[in-house]
């Protein structure tokens, strides 16, 4: 197994055994205080739980080498697994919000344990967060950053629960539990569609602008290539694909075409460390019609 899956393999398990631990004391402390609010924390803590062992699937699927059935690898699961995370952060958020409306201010809230729920899931949160998005920007692993994305959510929604307890606290009005328990939702729900704003994109192949200028601009300047179209870049997980076509002089040798090809797939992974295979369709300029003489090496 390459570094990089082993390592994206030992983050996902960091932040799965961190969230089993604040997930239980958010919900027993929810329970023992009466907050919702806490309690729905909670809730989504677990539900990372779960959706970072998915994650941790997926990046062990996206690691094995390509096979007969799976060409060009299993990059993919990784993606897949991100959006699934997006779908479902959004529905955690979408339940939560109708459990809040049906409890509105029907229950008392011990404050200061609810103040201090939140203020130990921040901490925890953050840092898990934190580590998480670092890691997986290094390995450029977007199902290990959807995750990290996700636990930032999370962040956010305890400094709302936070702020839910210190107005019951200072107020003595239990409504403002339940309603830190709709901002919590509504944070979870934000946080899903941006983590499907980056991985829909990617499952259904969006072309990258950026990546397509630039292996343009390199196979412009090579000697005898002319006019690079069709160029398609398909990212695969951590790496891409390109495939593109290009004209050459219908009298080149094959051999010195050959040499030509390889000499724009090696700049490109060059230029482009995150490309895997390069494939390059020659033709012949004007369809064969071009009056270059034979090139010789």
């Amino acid at each position: 197994m390459e570094e990089r899956t082993k390592r994206s393999l030992k983050t996902v398990m960091i932040g799965i055994y961190g969230n089993a631990v604040l997930a239980v004391f958010k919900i027993l402390l929810g329970i023992i205080s009466g907050s919702i609010a806490l309690i729905s924390d909670g809730i989504d803590t677990t539900m990372d739980v779960a959706k970072s062992i998915l994650v941790y699937q997926g990046i062990r699927v996206a690691g094995l080498p390509p096979d007969v059935d799976h060409p060009y690898g299993h990059g993919r699961a990784e993606t897949i697994v991100a959006n699934i995370i997006g779908i479902s952060v959004i529905f955690a958020g979408l339940i939560i919000v109708q459990e809040s409306f049906i409890d509105l201010g029907h229950h008392d809230v011990i404050a200061t344990l609810m103040i201090a729920g939140a203020s130990i899931s921040i901490v925890g949160k953050f840092f898990l967060s934190y580590y998480m998005f670092k890691m997986g920007k290094k390995f450029s692993n977007q199902a290990v950053i959807a995750d990290a994305k996700d636990y930032m959510s999370d962040v956010f929604a305890s400094v709302a629960v936070l702020v839910g307890g210190i107005l019951v606290m200072v107020t003595g009005m239990t409504i403002f539990d339940p309603i830190a328990s709709i901002a919590v939702a509504v944070l979870i729900v934000l946080m899903g569609i941006d983590v499907l704003k980056t991985g829909l994109p990617e499952l259904m192949e969006k072309r990258d602008p950026a990546m397509t200028a630039l292996i343009e601009e390199i196979v412009k300047k090579q000697e005898y290539v002319f006019n690079p179209h069709l160029i398609r870049v398909r990212k695969l997980g951590s790496y891409y694909i390109v495939d593109m076509h290009v004209e050459v002089p219908g009298k080149m040798r094959l051999e010195h075409v050959h040499s030509i090809m390889t000499s724009i797939e090696d700049e490109i992974k060059k230029r482009l460390p995150e490309v895997k295979e390069v494939t390059i369709h020659a033709e012949p300029i004007g369809r064969g019609e071009d009056k270059w003489p034979d090139i010789k090496e």
